[in-house]
């Protein structure tokens, strides 16, 4: 990486050399969503799901992002799926945190 390259463009870049690494898919979503681009975040976040149900951390932002769109049936699945994954893991502090993503999104829809 150059010293004075931009975060997407390094992330791009280690990407390209690792397609399939789920923590760079979620890096750069995270960065696409910081400069509006809501499309291409959406689609680094569908992928980890689909093709890595396993990588935690996408469960949360992603409905937290869904949340933000009016979109609370398709965030409650989201954290639903994380709750299943963080329990098969045994990872108590992502399964709290999902729980409690889950009870704010239900009580919203009641």
């Amino acid at each position: 990486m150059q010293i004075g390259m931009d975060r997407l463009q390094q992330l791009k870049e280690l990407f390209d050399k690792q397609p399939d690494d789920s923590f760079l898919k979620y890096a750069l979503a995270l960065e696409y969503l910081k400069r509006g681009e809501e499309e291409r975040a959406e689609q680094y976040f569908r992928s980890i799901v689909e093709h890595d149900p396993t990588y935690l951390a996408v469960y949360y932002a992603y409905g937290q992002w869904l949340e933000t769109k009016g979109r609370q049936a398709e965030a409650a699945d989201m954290y639903a799926k994380g709750i299943q994954q963080a329990m098969l893991q045994g990872d108590d502090r992502t399964l709290r945190e999902l729980k409690t993503a889950l009870a704010a999104v239900a009580d919203i829809n009641s």
